[in-house]
């Protein structure tokens, strides 16, 4: 717009000033207050105090004042310069239900707790792969700069239970623990066995759980040629407290806190199943000893699985069960396409040998664990019942030992012939399954767009490979599982922090980057708990 050039000459000519570079410098003393309302104007003190006066209150009858320094702009045209800190919001916090508790000494209240799972990055594993951070900066590799960055994340969200994965040894003792402890955090830190320096933590807000029973898993079992790889596990079974003060005036049903990180070859579909089904196992012992006791009990599963989303690892947890005959071991977690490999593994029964002490539903043995600290009886076999109700239709029972001795109506009936024909019969020997009644959070793409959900990120591209699973509220998903057993009543999910695409991602320089300090992005979720007396 042209300025214009006419002079000022009275007092009367001056009615509003939208830009100070326009205020009359002759003889200032004399301006005096605009005559509508509903203009700017400048005070006779300019230039000794400068203030700008809004009208405001009934009828725009009275005066606010403004230094001028809190108004965003002096012209028409906005400044460059801004006049704040600019931060961009890269994550937002979308609530998915009302929280409502019901204050005491109601007979039933609900309470609210906040999850977070997050693979930090040891830097042991940054620096011995770092082909992968070719894209980042020097200066967002460097640990203390991240450490700084991950406490301000966990401060900023403020989770009730926080599962870590990648956490190394030596930064969790003389570091983290120390902080997390002073944030209120009790914690509980296991390292991987073997020569590598990482391994997963579980912490969780002692003013808001009382640990129960503690289950430190290895998944290294020298005696099974399958289980070579050295991964861990933490089952934390905690007890939701409502104190008033420092008293506490109710318990909640108890919380089944399951974080793991699972192997990340994606060839060998094979071991990551062995490893999730110890985890299941002991998961559902952890269920069936509050069964127990009467007790309802309902199930958080966090960590870094290094499957993609709706392939056969990811559906095995989410719809019970898996069908694996013939199937491609790179296809369990669909990380990379391995069609082109003229050799391929695929997966046969058994999956684990009976050794392991896990069932095909993912479940110990019975006296499991009372039979690890007996030495076995000379002679005698012990076999599960259902291992042995597996053998009813197999090959092998249609062969007639030749040195059984011979009674008529006894020893020489036969299997139906026809129960081999039944599919059923034919395929459940190539079936695993759990009844842990399991739902995703997230649901892997973005509102909107539609574009993939992205957790972890490297130089060759982002991908979900991490999950927070729970125990859903009866009738709150979409399906209920077959069968599935129901430990509880349920949580209900009432908040999530949005995830990222990739595209989004790659506008930012990738991951690590001077917002997000780790090469996987934090996850967060809130649930509501009903305590009922």
């Amino acid at each position: 717009m042209e300025k214009s050039q006419a002079p000022v000459e009275t007092t009367a000519e001056v009615s509003e000033c939208w830009d100070e570079s326009r205020v009359p410098t002759a003889d200032t003393s004399k301006l005096v207050s605009v005559i509508s309302p509903t203009h700017l104007k400048l005070s006779k003190e300019h230039h000794d105090q400068p203030v700008w006066h809004f009208p405001a209150g009934p009828g725009l009858a009275q005066e606010v004042q403004c230094l001028r320094w809190h108004f965003p702009t002096m012209s028409y045209y906005p400044s460059m310069k801004l006049t704040v800190p600019f931060e961009a919001v890269w994550r937002i916090w979308e609530d998915l239900a009302e929280s409502t508790p019901t204050p005491l000494p109601f007979t039933k209240t609900s309470i609210d707790f906040t999850v977070m799972s997050y693979n930090i990055l040891a830097q042991d594993l940054l620096e011995t792969n770092q082909d992968l951070c070719i894209h980042c900066p020097p200066e967002v590799l460097n640990w203390n700069y991240r450490y700084s960055l991950l406490l301000e994340e966990i401060k900023k969200w403020g989770p009730d239970i926080l599962c870590l994965q990648e956490v190394q040894e030596n930064h969790y003792r003389e570091q983290l623990h120390p902080a997390l402890c002073q944030m209120g955090y009790t914690c509980v830190y296991k390292r991987r066995t073997g020569t590598k320096t990482d391994g997963c933590a579980t912490c969780y807000r002692s003013s808001c759980f009382s640990e129960v029973a503690l289950t430190q898993l290895e998944y290294f079992r020298p005696e099974t040629e399958l289980l070579d790889r050295h991964n861990v596990g933490i089952v934390l079974l905690l007890q939701p407290v409502v104190t008033l003060g420092s008293e506490v005036k109710k318990k909640g049903p108890p919380l089944c806190v399951a974080n793991t990180h699972l192997l990340f070859n994606p060839s060998r579909g094979d071991i990551k199943l062995a490893q999730l089904a110890i985890m299941l196992a002991e998961i559902d012992s952890m269920i069936k000893s509050c069964k127990a006791k009467g007790k309802r009990c309902n199930i958080i599963l966090c960590g870094d699985f290094n499957s993609v989303p709706r392939m056969a690892l990811y559906q095995l947890i989410m719809t019970g069960q898996l069908f694996y005959r013939n199937l491609p071991a790179w296809k369990i977690s669909g990380q990379e396409e391995l069609s082109y490999k003229t050799k391929c593994l695929r997966l046969s029964r058994p999956l684990w040998p009976s050794s392991l002490g896990i069932t095909d539903a993912c479940r110990y043995t019975v006296d499991n664990k009372a039979l690890k600290s007996q030495s076995p009886k000379p002679g005698k076999c012990q076999y599960s019942h259902d291992f042995m109700l597996r053998l009813r239709y197999c090959p092998a029972a249609y062969v007639r030992p030749q040195d059984l001795e011979l009674l008529p109506g006894v020893t020489d009936d036969k299997p139906d012939a026809s129960k081999e024909n039944q599919p059923f019969d034919k395929r459940i020997i190539h079936i695993i399954s759990h009844r842990l009644n399991l739902e995703s959070v997230y649901k892997h793409t973005l509102p909107g767009s539609g574009n993939p959900e992205v957790t972890a990120f490297t130089s060759q591209g982002g991908n979900t490979v991490d999950y927070i699973f729970y125990s859903p509220k009866l009738g709150s998903t979409s399906y209920q599982k077959a069968g599935g057993d129901v430990a509880s009543e349920g949580l209900k999910l009432i908040g999530v922090l949005s995830l990222l695409s990739e595209e989004a991602l790659w506008s930012m320089n990738g991951l690590p980057n001077h917002i997000f300090p780790s090469d996987h992005l934090s996850l967060v979720a809130k649930f509501q708990l009903d305590i009922l007396e």
